[in-house]
């Protein structure tokens, strides 16, 4: 009896993934350049050289699928912080992806041992996935920042969905 409840079930269409269920996302492929201008591909990150951010719309397409979530998001300075905005700036989404910039290096220093280092790409894409919701018209970019008790947003930059 049980199995022919959870098979009337799956065949009507009540426990299907989202998926399965036709739910619809938005995916947004955005350009970066972080250093407009930058002399090679890969920058040493430096207070005094600081970055020009902008964001361009490369592609928005509408999939069938789901939103992916983190069971518990953590902040770290290895991330960015997305948040989806509405027109009268209410928050519809927020989102706590890899900072796609981020280019561990290891190479031998002068004496031979290892020495470790972070570059960032000067220019990378962003694919943020969003609900489908018609009424985001903004993306605000979040570099989580630690000041050595709590992280604190630092706002790289936003990008027009209109």
């Amino acid at each position: 009896m049980r199995l022919t409840l959870v098979l009337m079930l799956v065949i009507l269409g009540v426990g299907q993934p989202a998926w399965a269920q036709g739910q619809r996302i938005q995916e947004v492929r955005v350009r970066w350049e972080a250093y407009t201008g930058a002399p090679a591909p890969q920058v040493t990150p430096q207070p005094a050289q600081p970055a020009t951010n902008a964001f361009t719309v490369h592609r928005r397409r509408w999939v069938s699928g789901s939103l992916p979530r983190q069971r518990d998001p953590k902040l770290s300075e290895d991330q960015l912080v997305i948040y989806a905005l509405d027109a009268q700036g209410k928050r519809i989404d927020t989102q706590v992806i890899p900072d796609p910039r981020l280019i561990r290096a290891e190479s031998p220093g002068p004496s031979g041992e290892m020495r470790g280092e972070t570059l960032h790409h000067a220019t990378t894409e962003l694919l943020i996935t969003l609900p489908d919701d018609p009424s985001i018209t903004e993306l605000r970019v979040y570099h989580p920042r630690w000041n050595g008790s709590t992280f604190l947003l630092d706002l790289l930059g936003t990008i027009n969905l209109q």
